[in-house]
């Protein structure tokens, strides 16, 4: 009985002295505090003209849904990328350097962020076209797998996807990527 007690306190000591570190970025979305902070940065994507993403000034959050965005793919080669601001994996790419990797393939890139992140939304990246984020007031929940699964839905009709580089040709989803050197 003694023993079952140590074993007790000792896991009760162990939970209680962990703490979380950081910030839960990545299971929430963060929009309304990031907007709260900078609500210049957004635009809404309704408010763009029949898709033209050069009326966009630089460095602005384009807010949109699945079904928008379907809608303005080029009918080239196209990547959408899943952003994940925080990331830091072998899988996960600088976003001018994923650019650069897709100007040399003569592929178009668009990026689309998982969640809302103030310092890496408001630096300042060498892209072609906007950022995206999804409209988490459009998908009622700021849970961003709720509402990430909700967006895959409307844009590919796949709840998931298994790698962050969404691949289109002519405007129509053939695959998932890990890296884009797998795409052709």
């Amino acid at each position: 009985m003694k023993f079952k007690t140590l074993i007790v306190t000792a896991a009760v000591l162990l939970v209680s002295s962990c703490k979380i570190n950081g910030s839960f970025q990545g299971l929430y979305g963060y929009y309304n505090k990031t907007n709260l902070r900078v609500p210049e940065l957004f635009i809404n994507h309704t408010n763009i003209s029949n898709c033209n993403l050069n009326e966009i000034t630089s460095n602005k959050i384009v807010i949109t849904t699945g079904e928008l965005l379907k809608s303005c793919i080029p009918q080239d080669k196209t990547i959408i990328y899943m952003w994940s601001p925080k990331c830091r994996s072998k899988f996960c790419y600088d976003l001018n350097l994923l650019q650069q990797l897709c100007n040399q393939k003569k592929i178009n890139l668009l990026i689309v962020a998982e969640y809302y992140d103030f310092k890496s939304m408001t630096t300042e990246y060498y892209l072609k076209n906007p950022i995206f984020g999804i409209d988490t007031e459009y998908y009622k929940t700021n849970l961003t797998s709720k509402y990430s699964a909700l967006f895959y839905e409307d844009l590919i009709n796949q709840k998931t996807v298994v790698h962050r580089l969404l691949y289109f040709e002519k405007g129509v989803y053939k695959d998932s990527y890990t890296t884009i050197n797998e795409i052709n």
